[in-house]
């Protein structure tokens, strides 16, 4: 177990920002990622104050940088999961080690990893979280979408209730091993289908597979994700925080793209210097 005082998640602007801050006020951040996020498809950015013209990908990279330069660890992994422990702290699961911290920083972005034809569905029997709703399927039949490590996470909840599980890949590669007895299917889906509540889902072959319920963890954990795992309040599209960029969890903070706003380097940068002030009150209590 690694332990520092702030597990930071996101090395865009606002984790690299409250990074900083943290370190400046004597503490001891990580900030782990797993990728640029929306900088990476950022072609040039041109309005940010004091920085000459320069992509959003080479931008990412000069914070990052700038956080090593602090001695701040930057560590590139994937999160699967976050747990709060009997001490009222948290354990970061990542694919490759584990952190543990007296408070968390989600800075992961906008990223929701929605599934389009499922919207209609939300609610009605489908899931974005496998911990928040797994019992309420647990004598039913599921699908569960996805192809990689999240996916896996979430099959393992799932699997523990429900004994009728198929693991839908979408027309992509399947990159981990599924346990024997759940079921594979590696279609395309074209369609969601059902009346008040989702019934089943329709191939690319025009075939259906009749399911109770269907639970998304396509790509990688979202900071959206992590907080519905979590019970961090949410509204349609954000993760609610309070002044001092506090969720309703206490020690569980958030800024930048994830809260909503507006979504510029700019607004991202000032939300990770407040929530590192907020954070260094907390922790100082």
């Amino acid at each position: 177990m690694n332990n520092y005082d702030v597990v930071i998640i996101g090395y865009g602007p606002c984790g690299i920002s409250c990074g900083i801050y943290l370190k400046r006020y004597g503490f001891n951040p990580v900030i782990i990622g797993k990728d640029l996020g929306a900088l990476e498809k950022a072609h040039m950015i041109e309005n940010l104050y004091g920085a000459e013209k320069l992509s959003g990908s080479e931008l990412a990279k000069k914070g990052i940088a700038q956080a090593k330069e602090f001695d701040i660890p930057v560590i590139t992994d994937e999160v699967l999961d976050i747990e709060m422990d009997d001490d009222m702290e948290f354990n970061v699961s990542c694919k490759n080690d584990t952190y543990h911290g007296k408070a968390i920083m989600l800075a992961l972005g906008k990223s929701r990893n929605k599934f389009y034809l499922a919207k209609d569905f939300e609610g009605k029997g489908v899931s974005y979280c496998a911990t928040c709703d797994g019992f309420f399927y647990r004598k039913k039949k599921v699908g569960l979408i996805g192809n990689g490590l999240f996916m896996a996470h979430e099959l393992d909840v799932l699997a523990k209730m429900i004994p009728d599980i198929t693991v839908f890949t979408n027309g992509l590669k399947l990159e981990v091993e599924i346990p024997e007895g759940v079921k594979l299917n590696t279609s395309k889906i074209k369609e969601f289908y059902g009346n008040e509540k989702l019934e089943g889902v329709i191939l690319d072959d025009d075939s259906k597979v009749e399911i109770d319920g269907m639970f998304i963890a396509l790509g990688s954990q979202s900071g959206f994700s992590l907080a519905s795992h979590l019970g961090i309040e949410l509204n349609e599209t954000d993760i609610v925080v309070d002044k001092d960029f506090m969720t309703n969890i206490n020690g569980v903070f958030a800024g930048g793209d994830v809260i909503g706003g507006l979504l510029q380097v700019s607004k991202a940068i000032s939300d990770g210097a407040i929530a590192a002030t907020s954070i260094s009150k907390y922790l100082k209590k």
